[in-house]
């Protein structure tokens, strides 16, 4: 409770400062606003010392234009037509590439935990990042239902 708290306080504080309510402003730049003023305080409100995704929702506010660069020189290719898969081996083989491609699913959903290699590490960061995000939706949809009740 303390935790939803903080963050409601920090999301409040954000949304004021990036003037949210101003009627100037157009939706995707607002849109864009809110989703940057709840990065923020998610990341206030855990403690950017806590874990590794609040350092780096602290310390990347938007990608580089080198990152998305590299992004997108790394994107699959489609397979051209005529080109069979290769065969596979081994269930142990097939089940650690199916491991090693959601552990890098994993690391492109958690911010910050891109260099890690310890697969507890990464679980108990998403783990804590899966949480914190239940208590952020939590505290907007408190947030829609403050906004929305009649005004007596």
């Amino acid at each position: 409770m303390q935790f939803k708290r903080a963050l409601l306080k920090s999301l409040l504080l954000g949304l004021r400062e990036s003037g949210v309510a101003s009627r100037e402003m157009g939706f995707l730049e607002r849109k864009g606003a809110i989703r940057r003023a709840a990065d923020v305080a998610l990341a206030s409100a855990r403690g950017s010392d806590a874990t590794r995704w609040s350092q780096a929702l602290e310390t990347q506010r938007r990608p580089s234009t080198s990152k998305r660069i590299l992004r997108r020189c790394h994107r699959p290719r489609p397979r051209k037509a005529g080109t069979a898969a290769r065969p596979r081996g081994s269930a142990g083989i097939v089940a650690r590439a199916m491991v090693r491609k959601r552990t890098q699913v994993l690391k492109g959903i958690v911010p910050g935990v891109e260099g890690v290699d310890d697969e507890c590490t990464l679980l108990g960061e998403a783990l804590d990042y899966a949480v914190c995000l239940k208590a952020q939706v939590d505290v907007m949809q408190l947030l829609v239902r403050a906004l929305q009740a009649p005004k007596q």
